[in-house]
């Protein structure tokens, strides 16, 4: 800790930030480009869409892809920071006046860390409400020529000890209480199982204080004959804010919101998986961060004039890519509940943590 805000680990970290901030604009800058030509793509072929509205829409996004690029930002920064002080020759001026490269690795982790608190307690926040933003403008850019809900539709579910109640909907509306081509599946508890007992198809259902207002519907039960009905009301405990809750994705609810809503899923009787693999992964990010710039610190400790730094470096870009293809893959199985959302979110930047610690050891200590 003496040696992390000496005079000279405050010169390291400051070389470390100042690499990380020329690898943020330049990926910045790129994510600027891609994202725009992807509005213009996907958004712009299907509405009017010109060039100030797909920035707009690419600027209202930035936020949130900065959060998930900054763990390859902080990594590329770190390695042009040691790389640099390698090839100035400072790298070795420090290790021949007995600086260990355990030394080198703590101002590095340390600056991977502050930028992962300070992503999660402020960019992640910004980043979720500038996305709500963008959801909202894409779908009203969207919504004006016609488009349609997504291919499986919107899934709801209600219940109590008597049975429950699932109900699909190809579309909602802007106010989140009506649903469009909805169907109800009624299923009621017998000899303590769930049996199908009947289904209703409504053109609207609009939800209301207690109950579900639907509108020209068809109900037919299990060897009955289908009855249409004009309007029919179905007891209810949903809310407006509970059904709008419904149709927030992670990306829209920041680290401060995330416990509260995984709570109210909980007791609402579904299962928060995807809600808990963010929280977890946003607990992890600091830790992440961290390692990322520890990968970096380690492999371009490789002094120059021994060569293969570039190969070093190499393996420390695929070491960092190898991390993200498997959170990614642990995120997967966490969705499946194959694995505790927890395991999935910590066991990458662990392991990552694990291996920079060994490549130090092993340059350092042989």
């Amino acid at each position: 800790m003496n040696f992390l805000f000496s005079r000279l680990g405050l010169y390291i970290i400051t070389r470390v930030v100042s690499g990380v901030a020329v690898a943020m604009i330049a990926v910045l800058a790129s994510i600027l480009l891609i994202d725009l030509v992807e509005q213009m793509r996907t958004v712009g072929t299907r509405a009017d869409l010109g060039l100030i509205e797909a920035l707009r829409l690419t600027l209202l996004k930035t936020p949130m892809l900065v959060e998930q690029t900054l763990p390859f930002v902080v990594l590329a920064g770190t390695m042009m920071a040691i790389i640099g002080l390698n090839r100035s020759s400072e790298l070795v001026a420090m290790r021949a006046a007995g600086v260990s490269a355990w030394r080198f690795l703590t101002p590095s982790a340390f600056v991977g860390a502050t930028l992962g608190i300070i992503a999660i307690t402020t960019l992640n926040p910004l980043g979720a409400r500038l996305y709500q933003a963008f959801e909202a403008e894409k779908e009203d850019a969207l919504s004006t020529f016609g488009a349609e809900a997504g291919e499986n539709g919107i899934w709801i579910r209600q219940g109590d000890r008597e049975g429950q109640v699932v109900i699909h909907a190809d579309g909602v509306d802007s106010s989140g209480t009506v649903l469009r081509g909805a169907t109800f599946m009624f299923f009621e508890v017998r000899d303590d199982a769930l049996r199908f007992s009947r289904r209703m198809s409504a053109e609207t259902a609009q939800l209301k204080p207690g109950f579900w207002q639907l509108t020209n519907l068809v109900e037919a039960a299990p060897g009955g004959r289908p009855q249409r009905h004009a309007h029919l009301a179905i007891p209810t405990t949903l809310d407006a804010t509970e059904l709008i809750n419904r149709f927030v994705t992670p990306a829209t609810l920041s680290f401060w919101e995330l416990p509260g809503f995984i709570h109210e899923a909980r007791q609402a009787g579904f299962a928060p998986t995807r809600y808990e693999l963010k929280w977890q992964s946003l607990l992890a990010y600091p830790l992440l961060l961290a390692v990322m710039a520890g990968l970096g610190a380690a492999f371009s400790l490789q002094l120059q004039r021994l060569g293969n730094l570039a190969k070093w470096g190499a393996m420390g870009v695929g070491i960092g890519l190898f991390l993200f293809f498997y959170s990614q893959l642990a995120g997967a199985f966490a969705m499946t509940q194959t694995v505790p959302a927890a395991v999935a979110a910590w066991s990458a930047p662990l392991a990552g943590m694990f291996i920079a610690l060994a490549m130090v050891a092993f340059l350092e200590d042989g």
